[in-house]
């Protein structure tokens, strides 16, 4: 493929998906207090589908319970201190998702948290006429079903990458908060051994004393 086709191609895709896709992502990082909640709210139509991936990143023994509810409050998915979470729904009746957050059971430790929402209508969306031609539509319908493959498996990549990078900093919390123990201990280990090794010099010292006042005492 040249140069000029590759530049074609992304120009299409540029132009295709934005007519092609009424989806909406959220990505965000947050803080739950020791024994607080946090909860999340979705206004979303019928039909639509979300896709929710969550993943604790620091804090405690990292993790946290999880809960969604419908717009009916009734609820559709629950984690108990879990360190992630993978979770589909499709909408059967639209309005306010719910999604909590709890660090109720920990008592001293908040927790951080990396979240990612995907919403995605389903539907494909094009505000120009209609053609006339059969093929030419059909051309266009294949055209933005391939489009919209392309688009959710670059999603799918994107939440990958973000969720690496969550556990990568989550490793390197663990790794900090390992050798910080480890320095501590460390430390601790080298003041006893200092403080063994003085207090037998000083019974030595005590002991060789007292052999020779003991010595003296006898040519006495």
């Amino acid at each position: 493929m040249s140069l000029m086709d590759i530049r074609s191609v992304t120009l299409v895709l540029f132009i295709v998906i934005p007519l092609c896709s009424a989806s909406l992502e959220t990505a965000l990082t947050f803080q739950v207090p020791a024994r607080k909640e946090q909860c999340f709210y979705e206004d979303v139509q019928e039909n639509h589908e979300i896709e929710l991936d969550f993943q604790v990143v620091d804090g405690g023994d990292l993790d946290i319970d999880f809960q969604a509810y419908d717009s009916s409050l009734k609820r559709i998915a629950v984690n108990r201190r879990e360190s992630y979470g993978t979770h589909t729904f499709t909408v059967k009746e639209s309005g306010v998702y719910k999604f909590c957050f709890s660090n109720k059971f920990s008592k001293l430790t908040s927790k951080t948290v990396f979240m990612d929402v995907y919403v995605d209508d389903g539907v494909y969306t094009d505000d120009k006429e209609s053609v006339d031609d059969a093929s030419l539509h059909s051309g266009f319908t294949s055209l933005n079903k391939q489009v919209d493959n392309i688009k959710n498996q670059l999603f799918k990549t994107q939440v990958q990458l973000q969720l690496s990078k969550a556990q990568r900093n989550k490793d390197q919390k663990i790794q900090n908060s390992n050798k910080i123990r480890v320095d501590r201990w460390s430390m601790v280990q080298c003041v006893f051994m200092i403080l063994m090794a003085t207090v037998q010099v000083y019974l030595l010292k005590q002991l060789f004393k007292e052999d020779k006042s003991a010595k003296r005492q006898a040519k006495i």
